[in-house]
């Protein structure tokens, strides 16, 4: 449902004491606050945020310390056979380490020997290092290394995300601009137009013009009503599009009143060529495109890492200290005397798989590094372009100011020499129709310059 809102949005946005006439510019810094607060996908844009943060809690996980225990026992013939019980915390370390305690108690009749403990059973505590695949990389700290980058890249995935929004919307914005502006034009063009039909007619009456030139300045009219109202269409069209980005709270589409018009009063501004140049190896460097592309590369290296551990033979080496309690004194018989350790070694004779991950892995590296060069190269293309394009413009623009006001002097000399009968009614219509491709023209350029800055400012903003 669409909500006739927007008025009353755009009081609580601005200022209430601004003037009415104020009310009838709406300004494009406006409306780009108003999308970047309120657009849905500015909105959607955080949840990037939160699926890394959550990414990276899930990956801390990985070191939780981890309760278990488990009880296994056999009756049989009224006999207990055997009980089994352990239960203990095995908590997982930075360094690959992982500590554990706990305590076991077994009993029974048909007890294999070598598992009997006392009577209150027995307390344990110790370590368990891999002093192979897994020393110094392992897959928990791997996991917890990449979600660290993720988060990073969601943040510059969610700038990336309303950089183009943004875009999308100042393009919106400008199309809405000319389209507004043309309509301008025609509607003058139709005014000078039906002002002179009217003094030809008055002119034939009084015998000095003749009547088909009456024809000629109806004909020249119905073709500024056709112009105007293929505007005014253009308008209808380019309005409803600037409507698409404008929403209350990402889900309450707002609706741009009649009385609302672009504003231009900040059209042009001229750009210092060496406050540019002097930074376009920096504005690519720090572009987020290539930082997330820089953490693709980071992102590849831990996993080449993890893949090279592969290569290690496993050596997992495992001790505890035992301890039975005195007097409910649980530490009270621990000895370096009392122990129970292991150790186990495993190796794949070829390592096939392993050198294969690991090849894979350094490809994977090759292949993001190569994609970096190739995107610095676009961007440092894509923002001197922009530039080159700005600063040709501008120039563009100060030059067919001039040419305008050029076009506008030939037509009313043409016009006036018309009034004298010094001219005809084809050639007041021909320059007419000059100054006004003239103005239209002027308009284009004014947007494509605009256009050009919003590219280039949307490449060296963040947000």
């Amino acid at each position: 449902m669409r909500y006739f809102i927007f008025t009353f949005v755009l009081l609580l946005w601005f200022n209430a004491s601004f003037a009415q006439d104020s009310l009838t510019l709406f300004k494009y810094e406006e409306y780009i606050s108003l999308v970047k607060e309120h657009h849905p996908i500015a909105f959607q844009s955080s949840i990037a945020l939160q699926k890394g943060e959550a990414n990276l809690l899930k990956s801390k996980g990985g070191f939780d310390p981890k309760l278990a225990g488990n009880i296994r026992q056999k009756y049989f013939e009224g006999k207990k056979y055997y009980s089994h019980l352990d239960a203990g915390l095995k908590v997982p370390t930075w360094f690959g380490i992982t500590v554990q305690g706990g305590y076991g108690d077994n009993e029974g009749v048909f007890l294999n020997p070598e598992a009997r403990v006392p009577n209150d059973g027995l307390w344990y505590a110790g370590v368990t290092l891999n002093l192979g695949n897994g020393l110094f990389m392992d897959k928990r700290r791997a996991d917890l290394k990449q979600a660290k980058i993720y988060i990073n890249s969601t943040d510059i995935e969610r700038k990336l995300m309303l950089n183009q929004l943004l875009y999308d919307a100042s393009i919106a914005y400008w199309d809405w601009f000319k389209a507004v502006e043309k309509v301008n034009v025609y509607e003058r063009g139709k005014e000078t137009a039906s002002f002179r039909l009217r003094s030809v007619i008055q002119s034939a009456e009084l015998g000095d013009k003749a009547f088909v030139d009456t024809l000629k300045a109806k004909i020249q009219l119905q073709n500024r009503l056709l112009d105007l109202e293929q505007a005014k269409l253009d308008v209808l069209n380019k309005k409803a599009y600037l409507e698409s980005f404008l929403w209350l709270e990402g889900y309450v589409p707002l609706v741009l009143e009649d009385h609302l018009m672009p504003d231009a009063s900040n059209l042009f501004h001229m750009t210092s060529r060496l406050s540019f140049t002097n930074r376009i190896d920096s504005l690519v460097e720090n572009h987020p495109e290539m930082a997330y592309y820089k953490n693709g590369i980071d992102i590849a290296k831990i996993q080449y890492r993890l893949k090279k551990e592969g290569l290690k033979p496993t050596v997992q080496l495992k001790y505890n200290l035992l301890s039975t309690p005195i007097n409910s004194n649980v530490m009270g018989d621990f000895t370096l005397d009392n122990y129970y350790w292991s150790a186990g070694v495993s190796y794949p004779i070829f390592t096939r798989k392993d050198r294969g991950d690991l090849k894979l892995a350094s490809l994977k590296i090759q292949e993001k590094q190569s994609q970096t060069v190739n995107l610095n190269a676009k961007l440092n293309y894509k923002l001197s372009a922009a530039y080159n394009s700005i600063e040709s413009f501008e120039v563009q623009v100060q030059q067919f100011e001039n040419a305008l006001e050029n076009y506008e002097m030939l037509f009313n000399a043409e016009y006036a020499l018309f009034n004298v009968g010094e001219s005809s009614l084809f050639l007041v219509n021909f320059r007419e129709q000059e100054w006004i491709k003239a103005q239209v023209k002027m308009i284009d350029i004014y947007y494509q310059l605009n256009i050009f800055k919003e590219n280039f400012k949307r490449q060296t903003v963040t947000y």
